[in-house]
Order: C-alpha cells, then structure tokens, then sequence
C-alpha cells in the first residue's frame, strides 16, 4: 500500500510546503484588496501542483532531484568500452622466465564502476569455487545461488500452504537480530533460448535406427514441428542472491576474526550461503549450484545482451560450465535515455512495482506476470530482512503513529477513509504476526522488459512488450511505473547485485 506519509498521510515536503505557502497566503492577504487575494490564490495553487498534485505517479518536488541528477550526468549517459585500447598488462620477469599473471584491462559504466567480482572456495561443498560480487563504496559481498523448484501453480492448494510456511521459515531464520546479512533477492529470468537447441535435442535423442537419409515420418514431423517453433523457444532461470554488509558491527567482528578484508568477508559469506543452501533445500526449493565468478559475470552480462548469450553459448567449452571473464561483465556500448536503455544489441525499460495488491489474493496471484513470458523480461525482488528486536519496535511505533493520527483526525473533523482503516488494521497484522515469530521485510519489486534493438522499429517493438507485461502485471493485480530518469540505475536492480533499497 502507499506510504502513510509523516502525519495526516503527509509527507514532510508537503507540510513544509503547506505551511510555508499558508504564511505567504496570509502574508499577502494583509495587503488587502484583490490583489492581495488573486496572489494568495496564486500561491496556494502553485504550492499545490508542487506537492501535492501526481504527476506520472510523483509529484513535482519529487520530480526535482531526477530531473536535476538525470541533467547532470549527462556525461556519462553515454558509454563506450576502452578495454580493446587499453590491452592486457603484464609483468615482465626479472632473472627467469617464470609466468606472471596477466591483469585484463577494466572499463565499466558508471553503474557498475564500484562493482568487483571476487572468488573463494565453500570447504563445506567439495571446495566449489564462490563468485563474489563486492561493492567496494557500499562495502557489501554478494554471493548468487541457482535453484529450481516445483511447478507452484499445479501443486495442490495443501502443497501450497506448507510451502508458504515453509518459506516464511527460511525469511524467519534468516532474519536474526545479529545477523551479517543486508539484503536477500531472488531473480527470475526469461531470456532467449537457442531456437536449434531443440532440434540438437531431438538428433541426440533419436532412435539410433532413424537416419537422416531416410528419416522416419515422426522424425519429419518433429522437425517440422521445431522449425515452426523455434523462434518462440526461451530459457527460464531462477536466482536467489545474498548479501552481507561489512560495516555492520554483526558482520564487522566476524570478518575480523577470519581474516579481515576481502578474505574474511567472503568467508562470512561463504558460511551465510551455506546455511541458506540448507533452508532452502528443507523448504522444497533446490539448489542446483553456486555462481562462480565467471557464472557472476556471465549474469550480469547476460542482463545487458540476453540476445548475444546464444552465441557467447556456441563459443564455450560445452564440457565446462557457462560463465565469462570478469572483466567482461559489463557492457561494451551503452546509452542512458529518459525512458529507456540501450546497451549492446538490446532496448531495456526497467518498471518499479509502484502498488501491491489492496485486496486479499491467492498465492499463485503472480503467477500471470511470472509464466506468461511472451516477453524477454526480469522479474526481481530485493528484501531486507529485519531483526525481531527491532521489527517490533517499528511496529510498535506504527501502531502509536496510527493511533495518534486517528485522534488527530478527530480533532480536526477529518473523516478516517477505509484506505486509512485498512492501513491501521494492517499495521496491528504486523505486530501480532511478529509475536508470533514471523519475520519483517522491507522490499521492493522491479520488472526489466527487453527486446532486440534491430532498427528503427526497437522502440516501439519496446513500447509494446513494455504493454504487455504492463497488462500481465495488472492480473495479478500490480501497479507498475516505469522509472523515468533513472533507466541505468534501475536496470541494475533486476540484476542478481542484491540493488534496489536504500
């Protein structure tokens, strides 16, 4: 629901401005006469279409700092690569001929500048290698984990319940008053998938006695099938990130202990995802491995050009997991717009999940945004999980807010609207769901829609997938709003960076 505001459903801007415009409409109408009566109007109406009047779903003093921070950095709204100039480093031996590491070249966006993609081993996985996404200004570790889970929508609704709970579970655990960890987010992908895969599939899968030369008519028929298809074919792909945040004082004492630094922050980690490993498996969802720092860099790649991963596919090593180089990550071109983001070979247009559902919904009420993918798009949710020590005390202090706002109300003669009702009734849910052991989160969904940028014809061909995933998201029902002035940012809020709070 929308935010109650500071007082009155208020926010302060709005009480400053309210109140600042009240002393110069009184102010003027000392003057007397019309004059001074017109001016009073004027300013009350301009102060009004500045903080209170919607505009796109923002008001105009919220506006403000978009519009300012979108014209300042205009500069780096364009991007180019400079690695292929700047070359590969190395140290040259001195006395000996043994091999020295080579340092790649670095280029990024200003997006992804404070992003720097580290490895360590999990001793409790057989030494699995651990991609490590460090964000060096915000000193957070991020770690990614790929799962798979159970068709929710074809489970019984029992099924359903005991998987609610038992993922209410995991959020439960997780959400520790001394806990290291920031944020968690899962990320749900559908991307481009190769259209000759299934035809590959299908000639490794065929009876050894059906030739090509003299292909059976089942084998004909499949093909044909596949080949009419093929350019519908898509990949889906389920990503849960973990966060630590190394100035947190839970987090800070244990690193120290390990190591400090680098080192020690990714062994905290490393013991985080493995206990996140082993709630997940308990709550029905599998993991099926951890990103290493090739994986990591391929993910956020993938993001940027899901239609250049077919090919980035088809050069690999089949024999060894998909990944890139890390200084590879980012994108080699990239164009910040208003509405929207070009980067390499695709159009992005990053949406904010604005309202949740007012009304009481079943638990497969996502299910028309996240299954119908006729759309390349990204659906993720950034969550931070809230200690119970604290979750209470915030719940607590809603319920005095709401019960001073109510008396205020009264006093004034304001009517209390059901918008007001269900919010104070949600606000007291909160508190008796926290006594009875449930977890506190705070987050924020956001949904990435892409198509290739093939001509003069992307934008609309954006625009339209854009409608679509717009109308998928009112069936669920969800209000979304696209982020006007903040595509490069936003764009990195659908990647598995944990990004998207502040």
């Amino acid at each position: 629901h929308p935010s109650a505001g500071f007082i009155l459903g208020l926010r302060i801007a709005q009480l400053v401005g309210m109140i600042l415009a009240g002393a110069l409409a009184l102010a003027s109408l000392r003057t007397g006469g019309f004059g001074g009566l017109a001016l009073a109007l004027v300013i009350a109406a301009t102060v009004a279409s500045v903080v209170i009047v919607p505009i796109r779903g923002q008001t105009l003093d919220q506006w403000a700092p978009i519009v300012v921070r979108f014209l300042l950095g205009r500069g780096r709204a364009r991007f180019r690569a400079q690695m292929a100039l700047a070359g590969h480093l190395v140290a040259l031996p001195v006395g000996g001929l043994d091999p020295q590491p080579v340092e790649p070249p670095r280029d990024r966006p200003s997006e992804l500048a404070d992003i720097k993609l580290l490895e360590c081993e999990l001793s409790a996985y057989d030494r699995a290698l651990l991609g490590v996404a460090k964000d060096r200004r915000a000193r957070t570790y991020t770690a990614v984990v790929r799962v798979q889970c159970r068709a929710f929508e074809l489970l019984s609704p029992d099924e359903r319940q005991q998987r609610l709970e038992e993922y209410g579970g995991v959020l439960a655990a997780l959400a520790r008053d001394d806990s290291p960890l920031r944020r968690i987010a899962w990320v749900e992908r559908a991307l481009p998938g190769d259209p000759d895969a299934l035809g590959g599939y299908l000639l490794d899968a065929k009876r050894e006695d059906a030739s090509l030369d003299d292909p059976p008519y089942e084998l004909v028929s499949y093909l044909r099938l596949i080949g009419r298809a093929g350019h519908v074919a898509e990949e889906h792909e389920l990503l849960f990130a973990l966060q630590i945040d190394a100035r947190r004082p839970a987090a800070r004492r244990p690193v120290a202990r390990l190591g400090g630094g680098d080192l020690g922050a990714m062994a905290v980690l490393a013991g985080e995802v493995g206990r996140l490993i082993e709630l997940l498996d308990g709550a029905g969802i599998t993991p099926t491995g951890v990103l290493t720092r090739r994986g990591l860099a391929a993910a956020i790649r993938d993001g940027y050009d899901p239609w250049g991963r077919r090919q980035r596919h088809r050069d690999q090593d089949q024999t060894v997991e998909y990944g890139t180089a890390a200084h590879t990550a980012a994108p080699a071109a990239r164009d910040e717009h208003w509405s929207h983001l070009r980067a390499d070979g695709a159009l992005h247009c990053t949406l904010w999940v604005a309202e949740w559902p007012r009304i009481d919904v079943r638990a497969v009420f996502l299910q028309p945004l996240l299954m119908r993918a006729d759309t390349t798009r990204t659906v993720a949710v950034c969550m931070e999980l809230v200690g119970p020590a604290r979750a209470i005390r915030k719940a607590e202090r809603a319920m005095t807010e709401a019960a001073t706002e109510d008396s205020l109300r009264a006093r004034v003669g304001q009517r209390t609207s059901q918008r007001q009702r269900q919010r104070e009734n949600a606000a007291a849910s909160q508190e008796a769901e926290l006594a009875q052991g449930h977890a506190n989160v705070r987050y924020s969904a956001y949904v990435t829609v892409s198509v290739p940028d093939t001509g003069p014809d992307a934008r609309d061909e954006l625009e339209a997938a854009v409608s679509r995933v717009d109308l998928q998201a009112k069936a669920a029902p969800l209000r979304l709003e696209r982020m006007w002035g903040q595509q490069a940012l936003g764009f990195t809020f659908a990647l598995p960076l944990c990004r998207g709070l502040r």
